[in-house]
This record gives structure tokens, sequence and C-alpha cells, in this order.
């Protein structure tokens, strides 16, 4: 309720906000000017109905208008869009790349405020050309931005008639290089963004909103004539941006300067008013039927069609799909990453002071651990991907997904209860309170064994133990969930499980989610792309790499992280986020691995179909046992830190060797045996997916005796999925 309230709050301040377009302050200027070219145009008719027609603003169409201005209203008071406005944060890094901001010699004066001023809106100008135009040419993002065109008519609020989508591409690109912008002005002209700059600046979108920018969308036709309109553009040229005729479309993208459309070919100015209609009309100019009839497919209707755009545009492949096997090159691949990950996320977690000293201490600067933890991700992705398609249904999905879990997680959580109990007693210093937590074993227990333990959806997040390296585990299992309810489940059921976990599982797990799904397009989507030469693929696979080394180097991980507090403020980034509060960070890794397994997929397909030598069986040995190093080593680490005498002979030595070889025990009695373990769990499945299955059996018999159409009744997805487990 104080959201709610909060919100109607915002939206009553808009009036009296000079930074929204459809202030009363901008509209009252809107009126003015339209009562002047009324009284130029002789009082054409009475004043009020000229300037509001019924036609206009009863049309369904401003219904929709105002439905997606109270949406990126309330997108904007959630700080959707201001997350992703980061121009200091890039000015900064740029900066420090370049040596720091201009000193001495070079004193603030009016021209340069009056330069730095100009460069600003120009280059922001620049950024919304390039981001109006590419949204208007590429095929995957007009679906969004046709939200906008498909206005019938055009009023003030038509200006947010925009999909999030739309703004967040926008506010990306303007960042980005205003950001630059303003680094290599505060290096060359003024040391410093002043407020004489910031002022000016603002003076410029004053004068543009005051002298007609409400009039762009609006049936009232303004033209600055024939020479200023190849300078700036008018009211009436970006109503001709709207229409529907052939000789208007895709021009005058600009949204104060024309220069961008002069320079690349896309000006368009009319010689006197034109009659225009306005709306999405096809190659021929003919008008199409409104696409965006309500809410709903105004928002959700563009993912589509992106998605249809994307799959049209991707090359096929010849023959087999790819993804009804994986090469063994490919899975080596996998197995060698997933072990260097683990490996990763133990010696990052080793180099802690409490454990060595602080001797290793750069690896936890570099953020090893946490960096190791997301390529975990997007190899989980990858590997889910590929079994969801095998499996079949949910109930095989669901079997076996339960079965790798549960086959480590219950001996783990017993082991980190035994080992904190036999450390704690021994030297409860070495059990520091910001890691191990303290919980009663009933929700030890019942946190640790639904996985609920950094779910923030309905319930807080806990540390189960020293066990704290669980938290991705309780991540992925949300990963998992909403994959398969997007797989498996259809229609309204879908959509409602969808919203019902991501209440569940809440904000941090969803920030990952993305990270995650690279992992599942490099299956999903790689296997459906032609298959790529040598040539190609080596690049595709080792440039990714390279650069994300060169952008941890020039600390872009720490930008984002600024961008992050930046947007969050005044709230704690990692109150909020808790262990995604690097989302932006993991995302880029993400992006990066799933390019980089992508070109690797290809390469593999097109070389020997086995990988034999002891160096292949030591990485399988080691993978297979990643699961276990993963959730056993924090427990070990801190029980060994307990019970080692530090003034032990190579202590570091012997602190990793027994941790390894714990983990290695653990993964012999546990994480190895799962086929022994699936088939002991099989019969246990049958028998409770047939108690389940009696009232769906019983109704698909009844709808067969009743004629239904159905030529044969499907058995429950449990019980089918586990028949053939």
């Amino acid at each position: 309720m104080e959201i709610i309230i909060a919100f109607g709050q915002y939206l009553l301040s808009l009036p009296f906000s000079m930074q929204v377009r459809v202030s009363a302050f901008y509209l009252c200027c809107t009126v003015v000017l339209a009562g002047a070219i009324w009284l130029a145009r002789g009082r054409p008719a009475p004043f009020l109905s000229w300037l509001l027609p019924r036609a206009v603003y009863r049309h369904r169409s401003n219904l929709l208008d105002i439905g997606l201005f109270l949406t990126h209203n309330l997108a904007s008071f959630l700080g959707v869009f201001g997350a992703l406005m980061f121009t200091p944060a890039v000015a900064h890094w740029v900066l420090g790349l370049l040596g720091g901001a201009a000193e001495g010699g070079l004193p603030i004066t009016w021209g340069r405020s009056l330069a730095a001023t100009v460069l600003i809106v120009m280059a922001s100008d620049f950024c919304k050309y390039w981001a109006h135009r590419i949204h208007h040419e590429w095929k995957l993002l007009w679906p969004f931005h046709a939200v906008h065109h498909s206005a019938d008519v055009l009023t003030p609020l038509t200006v947010m008639r925009a999909h999030p989508v739309e703004s967040i591409v926008r506010n990306l690109l303007i960042s980005g290089l205003v950001g630059v912008v303003q680094a290599l002005i505060l290096v060359l002209l003024v040391g410093r963004i002043d407020l004489v700059t910031i002022a000016g600046a603002n003076a410029l979108y004053f004068l543009f909103n005051t002298l007609g920018a409400n009039l762009r969308h609006s049936h009232i036709w303004l033209s600055y004539g024939y020479v200023l309109e190849h300078i700036l553009i008018s009211p009436a040229q970006h109503q001709v941006h709207h229409s529907v005729d052939v000789r208007h479309h895709d021009k005058n993208y600009g949204a104060i300067f024309a220069l961008w459309d002069w320079m690349f070919g896309t000006l368009y100015v009319p010689r006197s008013r034109e009659t225009l209609t306005f709306g999405i009309a096809d190659a021929a100019g003919q008008r199409t039927e409104q696409p965006h009839q309500t809410l709903g497919q105004a928002l959700f209707k563009p993912f589509a069609e992106s998605w249809e755009a994307l799959s049209a545009r991707l090359p096929r492949r010849n023959g087999a799909p790819l993804e009804d096997a994986m090469t063994p090159g490919f899975s080596l691949w996998l197995d060698t990453l997933r072990a260097a990950a683990a490996l990763c996320v133990l010696f990052g977690h080793m180099a802690h002071i409490r454990f060595t000293g602080g001797d290793y201490y750069f690896l936890r600067e570099i953020n090893i651990a946490s960096d190791a933890v997301i390529v975990f991700f997007v190899l989980s992705g990858v590997v889910i991907a590929y079994t969801a398609g095998r499996d079949g249904s949910l109930g095989r999905y669901a079997f076996n997904r339960v079965t790798r879990l549960y086959s480590v997680l219950i001996p783990a959580l017993v082991l980190t209860l035994a080992f904190d109990a036999i450390g704690t007693r021994i030297d409860m210093s070495a059990y520091p309170a910001d890691y191990y937590g303290v919980l009663p074993l009933w929700e030890f227990l019942a946190r640790g064994l639904s996985f609920s333990n950094e779910w923030q959806g309905l319930t807080e997040r806990v540390r189960l133990g020293t066990n704290g390296p669980l938290w991705s585990l309780s991540y992925e299992v949300g990963f998992y969930m909403l994959f398969g309810a997007a797989l498996f489940l259809r229609g309204a059921l879908r959509w409602v499980m969808l919203a019902l976990i991501a209440l569940v599982v809440g904000l941090p797990v969803l920030a990952l989610l993305p990270a995650w799904l690279m992992g599942v397009a490099v299956w999903s989507l790689g296997g459906r792309l032609a298959r790529i030469a040598p040539a190609r693929a080596w690049p595709l696979a080792l440039l990714p790499v390279g650069c994300l080394i060169l952008l941890k180097i020039a600390g872009l991980d720490r930008l984002l992280t600024l961008v992050t507090i930046h947007a969050l403020a005044p709230v704690s980034h990692h109150a909020l986020l808790a262990y995604s509060d690097e989302v932006l960070w993991n995302t880029v890794i993400g992006a990066c691995v799933a390019l980089h397994l992508l070109g690797v997929r290809h390469i593999a397909d097109g070389r020997a179909s086995t990988v034999p030598g002891i160096a292949a069986r030591t990485v399988r040995w080691v993978a297979g046992a990643s699961f276990s190093i993963y959730v056993v080593h924090y427990p070990t680490l801190h029980l060994l830190d307990a019970t080692l005498p530090e003034t032990l002979p190579g202590y570091d030595l012997w602190l990793l060797g027994l941790t390894l070889g714990t983990c290695f025990a653990f993964a012999a009695l546990f994480e190895r045996p799962l086929k022994r373990i699936r088939a002991l769990c099989t019969p246990l499945w049958v028998a409770a997916a047939r108690a389940l299955a009696p009232r769906r059996a019983r109704a698909a018999r009844a709808a067969r005796s009743a004629g239904s159409g159905s030529r044969r009744g499907s058995p429950p997805s449990g019980s089918a999925g586990c028949r053939r487990a």
C-alpha cells in the first residue's frame, strides 16, 4: 500500500516537474503557441474544438497512450530507467583511463562553458538519432518501436507511448557516449563540469520544450521553413516521420537537430503543408490493422515479434539439428571449465586472510571466486538446456534434477552440521559471525532442503552454518524451476507458475537469470545456426575471452558496481541484491563466456568424435567432483582452520591437500554414483507419480468415453517420465 501511495504522489508531482515534457508549464506554453498559430490561420474553428478535437482525444489510440504513460512512469518511479543512466560513472571511468581532468592553466570561461554545453547536448542528440534509427532498421528492435508508431492519432502524451525496452536501449547509448564526451570535456576544456555548464544544457532543453516540443505529437502543423529545417527538426517534420506515406518512411529521426538526418541522408523537408495519415504501414504505404489493441498487447506482443524476427534471420543448419547430440570435444571443454571454475572458487576462498594470512589475497582482490560462479551458471545453462531436450517431459526433468541435487546436498548438509559442531567446540575464533550463521536445526534443514536459503521473495535470506557457497545452489534451483515451467507448461498455467516462482525466489535470483539463460542460448540457439567455418569459429572462441580479460584490467567491473550503487541509492545495493550486487558485470561475464562457448561448440563439431588420453580422463575425473568441491570445501576449510596448528610446516599445502582430499572422498561416495542413486529412487518416484495420477487418469477416461475427439489419453508427465528413467 505504501508503494501505491508513493506512486500516486509521484504522478501528482509530474505536472509541476520541469523535467517532464507534459508538465503544466510546458503544456501552457504549447497552448499559447497553438493560439498564435490559430490566429495566424484566421481562426478556422472555435479555439477549443480546434485545439482539442474530439476525433483525436476520444480516439481509442489515445486511451492506449494514457495506459503506456502510466506504465512508463511506473518504470521511472521504480528506478528502471534511472538505473541505466550512468553518464557520470562512465565519465569517471574514462577519466581514470586518461589520467584525470585538466588542472591549472585552463580557467573556466563563458566560452569554454558554452562549448561544453553545446557538445554535451549535441552528443546526447546524436545518440538519440542513432537509437531511433536502429529501432527502425533493425528488425530485432522494430517491434518495440512499433508501439510508438502504431498511434493512430498524435497527442502530447504520445511522447511516452514507448515500450520500456526502447527506453532502455536509448538510455544505454546516451549514457555511454555522453559519458565519454563529458570525460573529454573535463580533460580538454573546463577541468570540471560546473553549474554554468549544467544550467546551459538545461536551458537548451527548456527552450526546446517551451518552443513547440509538444506540437511534435499533435494534429497542429508547425513548420520552421525550408532553411531552418535543415538544422532543427520542426513539429511538422516529426509528424511526417509518423506518416504511413512511402515518401516519409525512415525519414527525420532527429530529436532536436536535423543536422544528423541531413548528414546521413534521412532528412525530409516538406515544401508545404501535407495531409498525413498516422499509424503502421506496409512497404507499399498501405496502412495495416492496429497491432496493439490493448495495453497487454503493446507490452508483450513486441517480444514475440522480435523473437520471430531473430529466428527468421538465423541461418539454418542442413541435416539433423546439432542439439540432438553433444560432441565429446565440446563436452570435454565444458568439463574443463567446470573443473577450473570449482578450483577457482576454492582458491578464492582459501585466499581469505583468516585461512592463509593474506599471502594470496590478490585472488580476493580480483574477485576470482565470484567470477567463477558466473562461469558455473553459464555452464549450467548449457547443460540443462541439453538435458531438458533429452528429458522430454516435466516428470523426467524434475526427477533428474531432484536426484542430482539431493544426492549431494543431503550429505553436504550433514557434513556441514558435523564439521561446524566439531570446529566450534575446538576454536570458536575460527568461526567469525560474518561467515557462520547459527540456526535452529529445524530451520537449517528446512531452508537447506528447500533450497530457499537465498530466496528473498517471501522470506529473509539465511546462511547455513559455514556453507556460504550454497547461495549459488539456491539461485540455480530457482533457474531450474523457471526454465522447467517455461519449457514444459502451457497456456495460463505456465504464466501463473512463472509469476509464482518469480515472486518466491525474489529479485536477487532474477537478476542473475540472464547470465544463466545465456548458457541456455548457447545450446538452444547455437544448434540452429549454420556451421561456422574454423577461420571464424576460432576468433569467436578466443576474442570474447580476450575482451573479458581486458575489460577486467580496465576496471569495468568497478565501474559497473558504481553504476549499480548510483542507480539504487539511497538503498544499499548489497542489501537489495545480495550476491547479485555485481549484476551488470556478471552479465558481461555471461555474455563473453556464452560467445566463447558458441565458438568452441562449432570448433568441436568439426573435429574428431573421440577425445582420448590421460589428460581428458583427468579433467573428467576432477569435473566429476566439481559439485562436491563447491558444497564441501568451505566447512572443511573452517574445520581445518580450527584444528590445524599454524606452525605446521607447509601449512598452506596441508590446508589445500586435506580440503581437496575431503572433497574428492565425498564425491566418490555421493556424487559419482549418480546412476545407482537414480536406479534406487526410480521405484519411489514412480509410486509417487501413480499416487498423484488417478484423478487425471479418470478425467482422461471420462473425456474419451464422452467422445471428446482425443485419440488417446496422455499419461501424467511425472508418470511417463519415471517409466523412461
